[in-house]
């Protein structure tokens, strides 16, 4: 549950529940952020992409969807997943490809996924991006984060500065990959995809400027 969501003021350990409430205020938060923008979804069929041990997959059957579909692909996050979610809504699945290959076009009511695509490469995440919105019912909202660049700042420019596999030693592993918001919003419109808005984020940290997609599949 740490590697999933990290909180300096929890010291390295979740109480399962609260984790799980977690969940449910940001798929809330989510929800209203559709209701506000017109594109609230039908209560049917929601995908958590990067599920890890499932606490969005739990938020948004709490939050009304009939059936949550988790996609990860670590077994031991899966795993996890289902020890902690005791819900017959939610479904968790195993997926080591580059696609969504499991779930079928059209079939989905919600898709939103965050702090998942920032650690891809960037072909990968475009390729998944794409994948959102075939697998997205005709109307149905498409909702992912993504980060654009490191933040400004001396921080910001030192980032900017250093070659890409040092960066990657400094993170002890853990990658990021940014995409400028114009080429994302293009990426959705190739992809079949209509941009409802790009709201501002702080999920990527301090260090990267992060940006929130609104998205609605067209179909």
């Amino acid at each position: 549950m740490w590697a999933a969501l990290t909180d300096a003021g929890k010291g390295g350990t979740w109480n399962t529940a609260e984790f799980l409430r977690t969940g449910r205020r940001e798929v809330d938060a989510v929800l209203a952020l559709l209701a506000r923008r017109g594109v609230a979804p039908t209560m049917g069929t929601a995908l958590d992409f990067g599920c890890g041990p499932g606490r969005l997959t739990a938020g948004r059957a709490a939050a009304g969807f009939a059936r949550v579909i988790g996609m990860d692909v670590s077994p031991t996050m899966l795993a996890r997943a289902t020890e902690i979610v005791d819900d017959e809504r939610c479904e968790f699945l195993l997926n080591t490809g580059t696609d969504l290959a499991a779930v079928p076009a059209g079939s989905v009511d919600l898709v939103y996924t965050c702090r998942v695509l920032q650690h891809m490469p960037t072909e990968l995440s475009h390729g998944y991006i794409r994948e959102f919105l075939r697998v997205a019912a005709p109307g149905a909202p498409v909702v992912f984060q993504l980060p654009s660049e490191p933040a400004g700042g001396p921080v910001g420019r030192a980032m900017r500065a250093l070659p890409t596999p040092l960066l990657n030693r400094l993170r002890k592993g853990m990658q990021m990959h940014g995409t400028p918001p114009a080429a994302v919003t293009r990426l959705i419109a190739e992809a079949g995809g209509v941009t409802v808005s790009v709201e501002e984020d702080d999920s990527a940290g301090p260090r990267w400027r992060s940006h929130l997609y609104v998205v609605r599949a067209v179909g």
